[in-house]
């Protein structure tokens, strides 16, 4: 018995809350008293119920206009929990009592896109573009480093050919023809234009000494090209 007077209790408590007009929740009333009656609750029980509950909320009537009188001004806040939901509710039910407005507090939730914080994507390494780049062979020390200003993706593709260091080592030095080579190639550092490349690029060939680079000094021939 105590837990269906608390279903009833809760269930015409939510009533109110979402009734706009104390004629709607009077409507409602009498709405849930035909449900809990077909749910086989004791007429007594659903009357006293209501009753009770009705009278805890006369009170607060004025919370609740009836149709035709000044119109509700609504204010949208977020929601943070119900006993900050409640506090709020208090306070401008006071505010109400001094200023003989019906003010109505509509409270909202952010959405779990707006809870959590999405990552920005990254593009994967093979399509940033304007990059000085590494490229490590997977089956010696060999390695390489240049630059591209276009998509890394292209250049990878141009090093696949024999006419390419990459490629020729491919060939020369494992008797085989490079089919995938994305896993090979690293982004050293992101440049902004073509002459940071070329100053980035010379810096790490002689830092790196990679075995497959045969010019150290490329900003000058490639500068102008």
């Amino acid at each position: 018995m105590r837990y269906k007077r608390g279903l009833l209790k809760t269930t015409l408590d939510r009533a109110y809350r979402l009734s706009a007009f104390w004629s709607y929740f009077s409507e409602e009333c009498d709405r849930l008293r035909v449900i809990f009656s077909r749910l086989k609750y004791p007429q007594h029980l659903i009357n006293t119920t209501i009753k009770i509950i009705v009278a805890s909320k006369a009170e607060d009537q004025q919370r609740i206009p009836a149709p035709g009188d000044s119109p509700t001004v609504r204010i949208v806040l977020p929601f943070k929990d119900q006993v900050s939901a409640d506090f709020v509710r208090k306070q401008l039910k006071d505010l109400r009592q001094k200023t003989h407005n019906a003010i109505q507090p509509v409270f909202v939730s952010n959405k779990i896109e707006q809870e959590l914080k999405v990552q920005e994507k990254k593009p994967p390494i093979v399509n940033q573009q304007c990059v000085i780049y590494k490229f490590q062979c997977d089956l010696c020390d060999a390695s390489y480093v240049g630059y591209t200003l276009r998509h890394l993706h292209q250049c990878v593709n141009e090093h696949k050919n024999l006419s390419s260091p990459i490629g020729k080592h491919y060939s020369d030095k494992h008797c085989i023809v490079p089919k995938d080579l994305d896993k090979q190639f690293f982004v050293l550092k992101k440049c902004g234009n073509k002459f940071d490349c070329l100053v980035h690029e010379m810096l790490l060939i002689r830092e790196l000494t990679p075995s497959l680079n045969v010019q150290s000094d490329s900003i000058r021939a490639k500068l102008f090209a």
